[in-house]
């Protein structure tokens, strides 16, 4: 009840006021140093993924944060869309126009092999079952 009856609305079009509040709340925090250059960079990232008009509340999960190595917070910058981390391959193309991306929700690396596998064999009848399995393998792939 205190805090509703002491807040004052804002718009969402007032950005100057938006930049304020972000600022002040960096402050408190360990990048405060840079709350100049980060609050900007906040309110804008926000106005890019909501409708001021209608929007009454922010998903922050359609927001990333990506940290690069060897960067410092002075290179931080806004890119409205995706970003790629994964390197091309040595296709020899340099530049695409009009192309068609997909965006897949699952790693595009190649998955990496198991090679930690284990028989266990406790009994001779086993093994004799094994053996017979091979060699019948292996005739079949011998005959292709």
């Amino acid at each position: 009840e205190v805090l509703t009856s002491i807040s004052q609305p804002i718009k969402l079009s007032d950005t100057e006021s938006l930049i304020k509040m972000a600022s002040t709340s960096l402050n408190s925090k360990v990048v405060s140093q840079y709350s100049s250059l980060l609050a900007p960079l906040s309110v804008e990232a926000i106005m890019t993924i909501i409708d001021p008009e209608t929007a009454t509340n922010v998903n922050l999960k359609d927001i990333r944060v990506v940290a690069k190595v060897g960067g410092t917070v002075e290179d931080t910058k806004l890119i409205k869309g995706i970003v790629l981390t994964q390197r091309a391959q040595a296709t020899g193309v340099h530049r695409v126009e009009r192309a068609k991306v997909a965006l897949i929700q699952f790693c595009l690396s190649p998955p990496k092999t198991d090679m930690d596998n284990q028989v266990v064999i406790s009994d001779y009848t086993q093994m004799d079952r094994i053996l017979r399995e091979e060699r019948a393998t292996s005739s079949i792939s011998a005959r292709r």
